[in-house]
Formats: structure tokens, C-alpha cells, sequence
């Protein structure tokens, strides 16, 4: 009795912590969406930034967010990359957990069904022995019944 409830305290405990990863993959997932809705702002802004025929001072504002954009957008990729790493990390810890979880699961089916077995093979004894003491008990009566007529 006291090996099933340290199963299911295990069970509990490893639960909780699929739970907290659980928790962990949703905020990487968060992160990664927001990078990628920056990335995709920098790259239409980047696309935005044409150069005219306007003056030379025009022109080199012009260059210079440009250049100002492809960085941004080189950070915001590294950024992504990042997030898909972590959220890849997070995602793998979770199904270790849950593979974890779900192999004490299994342990504690695996025992409550052996206890059931064994209860039913309990009451099916007793049901055998009663059946037998009672077939032994009406052979006894007609023996004796039969013992008493001539």
C-alpha cells in the first residue's frame, strides 16, 4: 500500500512539473510569435525604403535607415532563431516529462489492475470453497438420508 502512494506522489509531483513546462513552452511560443511579427514589420518597412531621385541629403537618409533596417532586420532574425531554439528546448523537455508522466501512469494502472485481479481471484476462491463445503454438506444429507431407508 504504501509503494502505491509513493507512485502517486511521484505521479503527482512529475505532473506538476509537466505542468511548469507546459507553462514554459506557451511563453517561448509567446516570444517567438512576437519576434517574428517584428521581423515582418522591419522587413515591410525595409521594403518601404526606396531610394528617389530627391537630393544627395535625401539619399543618404535614405541609405542610412536602410542600412539602419537591415540591421534591425539581421536582429530581429537572431532573435527568431533564438526563440525557435528555446521554444525546440522547451518543447523537448515537456514530452520528457510527459513521457515520464505517463510511464508512472501506466505503473499505477498497471498495479490497480493486478490488485483487482487478485481481489477477484480472492472472491472467486471463496465462491469455490463455498460451492464445494456446500456440495460436500447436501452429499453428507443424502448419504444420511439414504442411510436411514431401508
Amino acid at each position: 500500500m504504501s509503494a502505491t502512494k509513493a507512485i502517486l506522489a511521484l505521479l503527482k509531483l512529475r505532473k506538476v512539473q509537466a505542468d511548469q513546462i507546459k507553462v514554459d513552452v506557451a511563453a517561448a511560443n509567446a516570444v517567438l510569435r512576437n519576434e517574428q511579427r517584428r521581423a515582418a514589420r522591419v522587413r515591410r518597412e525595409l521594403g518601404e525604403a526606396h531610394l528617389t531621385d530627391e537630393t544627395m541629403a535625401a539619399w543618404t537618409a535614405a541609405v542610412a535607415r536602410r542600412s539602419a533596417l537591415v540591421a534591425d532586420l539581421d536582429n530581429a532574425r537572431a532573435l527568431v532563431a533564438r526563440a525557435e531554439a528555446d521554444l525546440g528546448e522547451k518543447q523537448a523537455s515537456w514530452a520528457r516529462a510527459r513521457r515520464a508522466e505517463r510511464s508512472l501512469e501506466r505503473i499505477v494502472e498497471r498495479h490497480e489492475l493486478a490488485q483487482e485481479e487478485a481481489a477477484l481471484r480472492a472472491d472467486q476462491k471463496a465462491l469455490d470453497d463455498r460451492t464445494v463445503a456446500e456440495f460436500a454438506a447436501r452429499a453428507r444429507r443424502r448419504a444420511q438420508q439414504g442411510g436411514d431407508q431401508p
